[in-house]
């Protein structure tokens, strides 16, 4: 029998860690991975397959990742078909895989019909911390001429946003966790930070067997550093939502165990 463990988060929240980490644990996470970039030197961990389908996916509605409103999404046909073909290949592959897109923020509900046992990690990061390594990456991706200028640019031309990406994004993420508590453990990028034992508490919970591997030894504190002060908020409504989506992740999230740490927002 085949089971799954999806990592989803909001982008610059420490998928890629968390996904490098259940990775080395023998998590399968793809036949093909995206590569190290300028942003993320040691690689995405993204199962190129699934972004393409996810960049489809959002094409057929007229959209961009640069989601700022809630989105039921047309799925066309073909694009079933191709996510069953995709589950299939894996299936016959491997007992134990996964994958990880931020994209997924968007597309759970889809998955989670096609995949209705597979488990999920969420993991989220403050609003102020994700939005200022967005900015910075795009930042330099301008100056460097790498990708479409116009999309770059949607940063500067709103300075919110980033913020209400981070909004909707996690939005998503709180109605599936409280959809599926059971199958659903909700963690803070503080607390993988600060040492949460993670492939441990997936073992333990939904006893998937994968290698204890110490998240220290993923983790590099140099590209994971705590923004200082507080986010810049043109609209004080859209502050608001961040904080009060903030809350509510809080509220989900899974104790740390004791003996690790607790990290500061």
């Amino acid at each position: 029998m085949s089971r799954q463990l999806i990592v989803a988060g909001f982008h610059r929240s420490g998928t890629s860690l968390v996904s490098q980490l259940l990775h080395r644990a023998g998590l399968f996470m793809g036949f093909e991975l995206l590569g190290a970039m300028p942003s993320n030197a040691f690689g995405h961990f993204e199962d190129v397959d699934v972004v393409r389908l996810h960049e489809r996916l959002l094409a057929d509605n007229g959209l961009t990742w640069h989601v700022t409103e809630p989105v039921i999404p047309y799925v066309a046909p073909e694009r079933w078909t191709a996510m069953e073909q995709l589950i299939a290949r894996r299936q016959e592959h491997t007992r134990l895989w996964g994958f990880k897109d931020p994209r997924l923020c968007l597309f759970l509900p889809l998955w989670k019909y096609l995949l209705p046992d597979a488990k999920v990690v969420v993991v989220y990061r403050h609003f102020a911390e994700s939005v200022a390594s967005l900015e910075r990456r795009h930042s330099a991706d301008l100056f460097a001429r790498r990708g479409p200028a116009s999309l770059h640019r949607l940063f500067w031309e709103d300075p919110d946003h980033a913020l209400k990406m981070w909004v909707e994004g996690n939005q998503g993420l709180l109605a599936h966790a409280r959809a599926y508590p059971d199958d659903t453990l909700v963690l803070s990028f503080d607390d993988l930070r600060d040492g949460y034992p993670l492939v441990h508490q997936v073992n333990e919970r939904w006893g998937l067997g994968l290698t204890e591997i110490d998240a220290v030894e993923v983790f590099d504190a140099a590209v994971t550093q705590r923004r200082p002060g507080r986010q810049p908020v043109a609209d004080p409504a859209v502050g608001r939502r961040a904080t009060s989506t903030w809350q509510q992740l809080e509220r989900l999230a899974a104790p740390a165990p004791a003996g690790t740490g607790s990290g500061d927002v």
